[in-house]
């Protein structure tokens, strides 16, 4: 099986550098355009299923990319619940409380906690290993894209490291009971 998981093109929060976590934040116009290259890329694909984080931003993503497909929506593959932070800008943390962060979650600012974060992306994960499907598309979040990397390498790689622009289109492919990293394609 194939899972090609899509990031949502650029939001007014991604814009304006702030957190968004599960706030509705509709794309820009940039978002847009980039999510209209998505769809020469996925181009000639035909999944057996389509899902998308049931956020605004993805949904839109999804539409504009795959125009007129039918998919369902999930809340497994929503981004972090940043909590306080939602609308804040970035500069709020510095890069120490950032990787720290990145271990735990964002529950000191009454968010999510990575436990809870990790085990929605492994749920999600298990659900198509046990699909069937053949080509599963999944229009998601920076941080689900990080996560399901970090599962399928086996560890938590430093966010710094990995560029996961607005509309990076991973593919993953899950055979033999293992999941490896066929390519990543920041747009």
């Amino acid at each position: 099986m194939k899972l090609y998981m899509i990031r949502h093109g650029e939001s007014e929060t991604n814009k304006s550098g702030c957190y968004t976590g599960w706030a509705q934040v509709s794309l820009t116009e940039k978002g847009f355009s980039d999510a209209k290259k998505v769809k020469s890329i996925l181009e000639g694909i035909a999944f057996d299923k389509i899902y998308s984080s049931d956020l605004i931003r993805a949904i839109q993503t999804l539409e504009t990319a795959l125009p007129g497909a039918v998919y369902e929506t999930t809340p497994l593959i929503r981004e972090i619940n940043v909590g306080e932070l939602e609308r804040q800008p970035g500069y709020l943390l510095t890069d120490e409380m950032r990787e720290l962060v990145a271990h735990r979650g964002f529950v000191d600012y009454k968010g999510e906690n990575r436990e809870e974060f990790n085990g929605r992306v492994k749920e999600f994960m298990k659900m198509l290993e046990n699909s069937g499907y053949d080509n599963v598309a999944a229009f998601s979040h920076a941080g689900v894209l990080r996560r399901t990397l970090d599962e399928v390498v086996g560890m938590i790689l430093p966010r710094s490291k990995i560029k996961c622009s607005n509309c990076t289109v991973a593919v993953f492919e899950f055979a033999k009971d293992n999941w490896r990293l066929e390519s990543w394609i920041n747009i």
